[in-house]
């Protein structure tokens, strides 16, 4: 199969950041991502300063996750229907009203676990209406030839945050106390409603009036009325659930037996991050004239790493599958998001991109829990290759599907 490349139209020399209202909402949401990869560790450090047991710690953040799904589809209809930027701006002030509140609680000194549930849960329920808000909104704000680019700048500064955010809050955490790097996290917020604010779009035309759930049948229909749109969710549901999240749980498993301790596994999460990074400069003049055969085969890439974890090969070896996974998922997430923004309707766009997340995500709670246990009855090396096999076998069998084949840019 030959895929061609295509540039990306160059526009101006700055590209989606000539823009002014793109670049007003990037520099915002870069700094509230930085503050969101802080927010785990404080979050972690916070609850088990108060003598909060491991078990506290996974309630406070089980919680934040499962309101956090739980809200997309919700998000999806209340933008659709009310319009983004003002869910936008409603959410950031939801988030840093919370997280402000859980950094005071733990200053003062009267942080009790049930507390830190509640505000941690409030503050992911801003994020569970943001989300497919924000993939709504990137298309009023940025023209069509300059989607793709704007999309890899957020996936960069995302993938800066995932780097340099915990390193930072750890380094806050050590010199003075969780809840600094929590005040922190909360003040990125309040960057970005001052960002999002500044954003100038025309007004929101309400669309007629229906009820909430014809909104969120409305939307249903739209994400499963095309097979490559539900096909991709359901197999990156798969992907989440039978490969990533094993290469999460098992890997600091085998870098502590197999690859020198557990700093190999810091270099490993390194090695990813920098390969999501490093390929932004050829997503930024690249798209793929056949996007959803890229998708299918970035996908695929990624039974390299849990393959090295299966083996396991040496720990070079290993980080450089680990670059190699993270430039495939920036590849996924940029093309993935392009095409949705694209050739979804912008009515629906909020709606559909929340089905597909909450498709997507379905089913990494319980890869989680599953790859644990099942590890410890056939061992770690059994359960990555069978993900690795999995990942190889589905990637070939989609790329034979028309639905994957015949859609073009």
């Amino acid at each position: 199969m030959r895929i061609t490349k295509t540039e990306v139209p160059a526009g101006s020399r700055f590209g989606p950041l000539a823009h002014r209202n793109f670049r007003r909402f990037y520099i915002g949401h870069s700094v509230s991502l930085l503050g969101t990869g802080m927010e785990r560790v404080a979050v972690a450090f916070a609850v088990l300063g108060v003598g909060g047991s491991p078990s506290d710690l996974g309630l406070v953040i089980a919680g934040g996750v499962t309101v956090n799904i739980l809200c997309l589809l919700a998000g999806g209809v209340v933008a659709d229907r009310f319009g983004r930027r003002w869910v936008m701006l409603i959410s950031d002030t939801t988030r840093f009203l919370a997280q402000g509140t859980f950094a005071t609680l733990v200053l003062i000194g009267h942080a009790p676990v049930w507390a830190m549930f509640l505000l941690h849960a409030v503050q992911n329920i801003g994020t569970g209406f943001f989300t497919p808000a924000m993939a709504g909104l990137t298309p009023s704000i940025v023209p069509a030839a300059q989607l793709q680019r704007a999309n890899v700048l957020i996936g960069v500064a995302k993938d800066i945050g995932v780097v340099a955010g915990p390193a930072l809050a750890g380094l806050i955490v050590v010199a003075t106390s969780p809840g600094i790097a929590l005040a922190l996290d909360a003040a990125t917020y309040l960057v970005s409603v001052v960002a999002i604010a500044l954003v100038k779009i025309p007004p929101y035309v309400k669309r007629a009036t229906r009820s909430p759930l014809g909104d969120l049948r409305e939307g249903f229909t739209a994400w499963r009325s095309q097979t490559w749109i539900w096909l991709i969710s359901v197999t990156f549901a798969l992907f989440n659930g039978l490969l990533y999240a094993p290469f999460l749980v098992l890997g600091p498993i085998v870098s502590e037996k197999d690859l020198g301790g557990g700093d190999s596994w810091g270099l490993i999460l390194a090695a990813l991050g920098a390969g999501s990074i490093l390929v932004a400069p050829v997503l930024l003049r690249w798209s793929p004239s056949r996007p959803v055969v890229v998708i299918v085969l970035a996908q695929g890439v990624w039974a390299l790493p849990v393959l090295c974890l299966a083996v396991p090969m040496p720990l070079p070896v290993t980080a450089a599958a680990a670059a190699a996974g993270g430039a495939s998922l920036a590849v996924f997430n940029a093309i993935w998001t392009t095409l949705l923004q694209s050739r979804v309707d912008n009515e629906l766009i909020a709606r559909v991109s929340s089905f597909d997340a909450v498709c997507s995500y379905s089913l990494s709670p319980v890869g989680l829990v599953a790859a644990a246990a099942v590890a410890e009855v056939t061992g770690a090396s059994a359960v990555l290759w069978a993900a690795t096999v999995w990942q190889a076998v589905s990637a070939a069998l989609l790329l034979v599907l028309p639905a994957v084949r015949r859609v073009k840019a």
